[in-house]
């Protein structure tokens, strides 16, 4: 791997100092290893702080119990109606193995979701958000496979918006960060994420190339058309691969939590089911990778930018200075062990109490010239820690649907009805006063 002379971050990161609250949307794969937990706590924590909004959680693996474990978490922090997720392109979904934790959380959990295929759509879900959202307002964190991101690319325009994949992407995002790749010490191997390496064949099976995973990353790479930035596996696992580059090492105070507090046992479960019954830190490679998502570089990182990374089809990775792009990576500038404890106390905080204050009812509503469609003005929730997710619909008095944005696609459900009434949701699921349009 060749890694030309670093030029700092700095435009960038001026831009994002300027968007203030993050509205963000986790891209993530619960399943075995606890880490992906930790991030949810950590962005759940860092909501409730005001520091961002979450729009949506999705879920990009091909387990069935994944999605359940995700809307067992939101409600676990008070947060049922944040929408859930589900990448729905695999062949076939399976049943999760009992070692995982998402299939501990799913049976264990009181959740929101009752089966996987109660989950959205995750492409669908994206296109929805995107289309409503204030242009280059969203933050897309991907601590998982490229899966949903590869499918939203390589989307065509639909009820939501006529842009595709691409131009919806290009318009609406102002961030992508991604935990995956290798930038550190010419070592260049990928893990897993971005679809691992041949070279590490010999090393660990599971960090051994996936061929889709890479074909999926290597697309993404090349036509992201947002600013693209990623977290390496040497960030929070440096020892990877003989790196000495100094491990993030998170979860061992989680002990200290509740005995059924969700995060805890998440870690517990992960090291018990193998075993291990002491020591239950982790690597902490998603976390860096949302840490810097939203609260950028601050005292803990130094991001690259204005390149252009390749990945190759054997899982190499490089990155090479560029003025006219706008792809990068991130390397610790802080000692790990001072990184390790400021993110675990993100993820420690105490559960946020849920607030009984409606958010403010929805205004201005109306119907476009051809019908197809109703808009209203986005609604408000006053309270800290607290936002507007969607917005339920309803036939006069018998609900129909919820809408992940200030659109109402007009289909037979609603063609027939001679008023709609929508209603404000905040992220609790505390409904707003009602406001209605007469139909023809």
């Amino acid at each position: 791997m060749r890694i030309l002379v670093f030029t700092c971050f700095t435009l960038l990161s001026v831009n994002l100092s300027l968007l203030g609250q993050k509205k963000v949307i986790l891209d993530t794969d619960p399943s075995a290893d606890p880490d992906d937990v930790g991030c949810m706590a950590m962005l759940h924590n860092m909501a409730t702080n005001g520091e961002c909004e979450i729009l949506a959680i999705i879920n990009s693996t091909h387990y069935k119990q994944s999605s359940l474990s995700i809307s067992a978490i939101n409600e676990f922090y008070g947060r049922k109606a944040i929408p859930v997720g589900d990448y729905k392109g695999y062949e076939k979904k399976i049943e999760s193995p009992e070692r995982n934790y998402d299939s501990h959380l799913a049976r264990v959990y009181p959740r929101n979701i009752k089966t996987w295929k109660d989950a959205r759509d995750g492409v669908s879900l994206y296109r929805e958000i995107l289309a409503s959202a204030t242009d280059t307002s969203i933050t897309i964190a991907i601590i998982g496979t490229m899966h949903n991101f590869y499918d939203l690319l390589r989307s065509e325009g639909d009820q939501y918006s006529s842009l595709n994949g691409e131009q919806l992407v290009r318009k609406k995002v102002a961030l992508v960060v991604t935990m995956g790749g290798n930038f550190i010490d010419g070592k260049g191997l990928d893990r897993t994420n971005w679809g691992g390496s041949e070279t590490l064949c010999s090393y660990t099976d599971w960090s051994c190339l996936n061929a889709e995973r890479n074909r999926m990353c290597r697309y993404v790479i090349e036509h992201c058309p947002s600013p693209f930035m990623a977290s390496g596996w040497e960030v929070g696992c440096g020892d990877y691969h003989n790196a000495n580059y100094g491990n993030v090492m998170t979860g061992q105070n989680l002990r200290s939590l509740d005995t059924t507090h969700i995060l805890r046992r998440s870690y517990e479960y992960h090291f018990e089911t193998r075993g291990e019954t002491e020591d239950i830190s982790r690597h902490s490679n998603d976390q860096c990778a949302l840490h810097f998502a939203i609260r950028g570089e601050g005292d803990n990182y130094v991001a690259y930018t204005n390149g252009k990374i390749t990945l190759s089809e054997s899982g190499v990775c490089s990155w090479e200075q560029s003025n006219h792009l706008q792809q990068g990576f991130i390397q610790k500038k802080r000692d790990k062990d001072a990184i390790a404890a400021e993110i675990e106390s993100l993820m420690m905080m105490p559960v946020q109490k849920t607030e009984l204050i409606p958010p403010s009812s929805p205004k201005n509503i109306r119907v476009d010239q051809k019908g197809k469609r109703i808009t209203w003005d986005k609604s408000i929730d006053p309270v800290k820690g607290s936002w507007v997710v969607g917005y339920n619909i309803y036939n006069r008095d018998e609900y129909v649907k919820t809408v992940y944005g200030n659109q109402l696609i007009i289909d037979e459900r609603i063609a027939g009805s001679t008023a709609v009434v929508i209603k404000a949701l905040n992220s609790s699921g505390i409904e707003s006063d009602p406001n209605s349009i007469e139909m023809n």
